[in-house]
């Protein structure tokens, strides 16, 4: 009888505890995973965090950056552990946010303004957020100097790289310049590519005229070409060059390239370019956007030095014209330094009626 009695209180002991188990378990499943809460660098305490952040193809500057920031969660927050994924460009990144395969991305402003308006080749809206800007990638005409090509209205007759399908800005831009600048599409032969060492190729063989390139500034690929002087980049016309933002989404916008920036170009180059984001998915945890926005932001000396353009990854510039809404968690930490105020309030709402 005894003994009968010790096997069920001991069978309720355990059912109990599955049940509590499984009240635990439950929860968002696009969160990050969390359990106990170590000490940080900080002294600060943080729940044990998982998360994946998804960067372009390995050894790219965003695959760089993102492994850097992996490493400076691990030294400053010991709780938070950041697994780097590969995924490829931009709007796979938006479109890995959307499925559940990272929690964070690194992308561009038009993949992520494509990615939360719904736009192609997004067929519905993607609840993502940003959480940083960081620097400018830039889509510059390039041209073979003896194709005659001085000017956009030269391109008339010419053979043109200006299509590539997992950077559809390259062709937005294209056919925006193209209008603006009185050229008529059947007039130009426009051919696709996959990937820029194609073009890059493909220049230096001289079948074609032209590229439409997209690289950071101080591309080690550009020095290269432009040092042995058969290569030029043209320059947009300032009013041109308006007019063609005017047809494009707000993530483009115009950039100046600094004469000296590459070998054989001493004059500034009026081109356009897009901005590097960190985002992250909507329904994340506010903690773990806030706890990787304060520390990145907190260890920017050692964040900046993890690449040439990591540099850029600012406070200040991460505010400057944002074409999504900001996460909560990252709003969070931007309040703690003072530096959201009421201005980015109104943006805010803006955005998120967007």
């Amino acid at each position: 009888m005894v003994k009968k009695q010790v096997v069920v209180f001991f069978t309720a002991i355990f059912t109990f505890s599955l049940l509590l188990s499984a009240c635990g378990s439950t929860g968002n499943q696009n969160s990050a995973q969390t359990s106990a809460e170590p000490s940080n660098s900080s002294g600060q305490t943080g729940q044990q965090t998982s998360v994946r952040i998804g960067t372009s193809s390995s050894g790219s500057p965003f695959y760089t950056v993102g492994v850097g920031l992996s490493n400076i969660m691990s030294k400053h927050d010991p709780g938070f552990n950041m697994t780097v994924e590969p995924v490829g460009g931009s709007h796979p990144n938006v479109f890995a946010l959307d499925t559940d395969r990272v929690d964070f991305a690194i992308t561009n402003s038009l993949a992520a303004e494509d990615g939360f308006k719904g736009v192609a080749p997004f067929e519905k809206k993607v609840d993502v957020r940003l959480v940083a800007q960081g620097q400018a990638s830039v889509r510059q005409l390039i041209v073979r100097k003896d194709s005659g090509i001085d000017s956009p209205g030269d391109l008339k007759g010419k053979k043109i790289i200006a299509d590539r399908p997992a950077m559809p800005e390259i062709a937005k831009i294209m056919n925006a310049a193209l209008d603006v600048y009185g050229v008529s599409k059947d007039d130009v032969t426009i051919i696709s590519t996959t990937d820029s060492p194609e073009v890059l190729e493909a220049l230096e063989l001289g079948n074609v005229d032209a590229a439409f390139f997209p690289a950071s500034l101080h591309a080690a690929t550009l020095s290269e070409l432009f040092s042995d002087e058969e290569f030029k980049l043209i320059s947009f016309d300032e009013e041109k060059a308006d007019a063609i933002l005017e047809q494009l989404p707000k993530a483009v916008h115009k950039f100046v390239i600094p004469g000296g920036t590459y070998p054989n170009h001493e004059e500034d180059v009026t081109a356009f370019a897009l901005n590097t984001y960190l985002v992250a998915q909507g329904d994340l945890e506010k903690d773990a956007v806030y706890r990787l926005t304060k520390t990145m932001f907190d260890n920017y000396g050692e964040f900046s030095a993890l690449h040439s353009s990591a540099k850029d990854w600012t406070v200040e510039h991460s505010l400057t014209d944002p074409v999504i809404p900001f996460h909560e968690g990252a709003i969070q930490y931007y309040q703690e330094i003072k530096a959201w105020n009421p201005e980015m309030d109104a943006i805010q709402q803006t955005l998120e009626s967007q």
